[in-house]
Order: structure tokens, then C-alpha cells, then sequence
């Protein structure tokens, strides 16, 4: 027969319970740390839901305020590298598509503006050397 004393009570039940005070200083932890209301509630059910998914494996110690804080600070970071890795992805391509410009469209412009020029004002001489360069 099990003793009373070394049975743990159900680990979700102390999480329900801890809930409505835990709310507010995971929130204010998340909202003072990245600044926008809307991220901070995200984040904030994020962390309550890793919270539940974790008292569900059963691996979890007693469950407490910085217990949440803790998984609020992992979430944070995940949102952090996430959003670097797709800024780093974005300013990837954009160099790409950058590299993709022809070298010689430059020149060409070059060319063009000085026939423009050259047009407008038919006494003067384009500088001499080679086109594009001064």
C-alpha cells in the first residue's frame, strides 16, 4: 500500500490553482521585456500552455510563479531567435536580389544621361576618358 505522505498531489491541479496570481507577474514579466502588449499576451499563453503540456508529462517539479517565469524567459527567447533567423532569411534574399543587378546597368545609365545632357545643351563636351567615369 502507498503512503499518503510520498504521493505528489496532481501536479495540474497546482497549476490551476496558481493561475489567477501567476497571471499578472508572467504577464508584466513578458510586457516589461518586449514592449508590445499584443506579443506580451501571446507569449503569455504560450508559457501557460507549455505549462499544461509539461504538468501532462508528469516531469515537472512542484509547479510556482518562477517555475512560469522560467518557461516565460525560454519562450521569449524562442520569439527572439525566431525572429532573427527570419530577418536573417529576409536580409538574405534581399542581398540576392541585389547581386542579381547587372554591373553594366549603371554604365548604361551613365550613357543615357550624358546623350540626354548631350541633347539639351549641344555646346557642351561630355568629359573625356572612359563613359561613366570622370
Amino acid at each position: 500500500m502507498s503512503d499518503p505522505a510520498s504521493v505528489r498531489p496532481d501536479p495540474g491541479l497546482t497549476l490551476l490553482a496558481l493561475y489567477d496570481s501567476a497571471l499578472p507577474q508572467v504577464y508584466g514579466y513578458l510586457l516589461a521585456r518586449c514592449g508590445r502588449r499584443a506579443l506580451a499576451e501571446d507569449l503569455t499563453g504560450k508559457t501557460f500552455l507549455a505549462a499544461v503540456a509539461a504538468c501532462r508529462s508528469g516531469s515537472v517539479p512542484e509547479p510556482s510563479t518562477g517555475w512560469l517565469i522560467g518557461i516565460a524567459r525560454h519562450k521569449l527567447v524562442d520569439h527572439w531567435r525566431a525572429a532573427e533567423r527570419e530577418q536573417r532569411g529576409l536580409s538574405a534574399v534581399d542581398g540576392l536580389a541585389e547581386d542579381t543587378d547587372e554591373p553594366w546597368d549603371a554604365e548604361l545609365d551613365v550613357l543615357l544621361a550624358r546623350e540626354v545632357l548631350a541633347a539639351q545643351a549641344p555646346g557642351c563636351a561630355p568629359a573625356a576618358g572612359r563613359p561613366g567615369r570622370q
